[in-house]
């Protein structure tokens, strides 16, 4: 069962990295203005990161479930500091950095979800004993 959870923590950000590259890459295709510019191309640097992050839980060997558990509660945590960067982004006057800031938003209100919703699972298992 732990091994399910870990499978699907990986899967489930793999499919975010390609859905997110894959309309960054469309979003990028047609040559938006700036602000739109900027918001794809963070999604794009973002879908980079996320595929990282996902490959490294691909080729690694799991560690114990408390250890994830414990992992995805402080990404949780820095999930909050980008949904607040996102904000500051979001109401300056630049149109990049309104576009930035949008992206960010969307990358780290996703990644809040995500990663506390596994937290949930595995605090749930590790429970159950």
């Amino acid at each position: 069962m732990e091994q399910d959870v870990v499978k699907q923590l990986v899967a489930g950000l793999f499919a975010w990295t390609l859905a997110s590259m894959g309309a960054a890459v469309v979003g990028l295709y047609a040559k938006p203005r700036e602000y739109w510019h900027a918001f794809w191309f963070m999604t794009g640097i973002w879908a980079l990161v996320d595929g990282i992050l996902a490959w490294f839980g691909l080729v690694n060997r799991p560690g114990p479930l408390a250890d994830l558990s414990r992992l995805l509660l402080i990404n949780a945590g820095l999930d909050v500091v980008y949904l607040a960067a996102a904000v500051f982004l979001m109401t300056r006057k630049g149109a990049m950095l309104r576009g930035f800031g949008l992206a960010v938003a969307i990358q780290g209100g996703f990644l809040l979800l995500f990663d506390i919703g596994f937290h949930l699972r595995c605090e749930a298992i590790l429970a159950a004993g």
